[in-house]
This record gives C-alpha cells, sequence and structure tokens, in this order.
C-alpha cells in the first residue's frame, strides 16, 4: 500500500464544516475543540483538536470508548489526507485565535 499519490491518484478535498471551540485549561495535552469535516460526499464530525505538551497541535479521529480502550470509528489510511485534514483544522483554528 503506498501513501503519497501518484499521477492516477486524486486526493480529495477537504472542507471544514464547523469548528466548536472550547475554553481552554492550563492542562496539557489539552482540548481546544471539536471539527466537523467535509471530503468529497463523507462528512466526519467529531474531530479533537488538542494541544501537545510541547504546545504543537494535533488532530484525533472520533473513536469509541469500550472498557477502557479506544476503538477507531473512522481510519484515514492517506497520509496525505489525513495532513490536509489536520491542515485545515489547526489553521482554523489559529485564524480564530489571532481574529
Amino acid at each position: 500500500m503506498k501513501d503519497t499519490p501518484n499521477s492516477n491518484d486524486r486526493v480529495p478535498e477537504v472542507e471544514l464544516l464547523k469548528f466548536y471551540p472550547f475554553e481552554v485549561s492550563a492542562k496539557r495535552p489539552r482540548l481546544l475543540g471539536y471539527a466537523d469535516v467535509k471530503i468529497d460526499e463523507i462528512i466526519i464530525r467529531g474531530i479533537k483538536l488538542f494541544e501537545a505538551k510541547n504546545g504543537g497541535l494535533f488532530i484525533q479521529l472520533p473513536a469509541i470508548n469500550q472498557g477502557g480502550k479506544d476503538y477507531p470509528v473512522v481510519e484515514i489510511k492517506s497520509k496525505v489526507l489525513l495532513d490536509r485534514i489536520r491542515r485545515k483544522v489547526v489553521d482554523y483554528y489559529k485564524a480564530l485565535e489571532n481574529a
């Protein structure tokens, strides 16, 4: 399996539908908000945006917790697409913070 597109692959467009920010605490890693994104005709709700201990921002795709263990609801196999989703959510959050 490959992670990078070639000339025949098309990486879907990612559209941020909604971002739900939270009042943040000083504790890290901290949850900054939830995002809903649209990828072509698929909508993924409940993507979490976190700030890491080192100050970096990362996303977590929706998961179900059963018995203390998280099980993914959605898996993105393409690193390119996952990075595109992360970039869309992080860029929106940074613009919101600078407004």
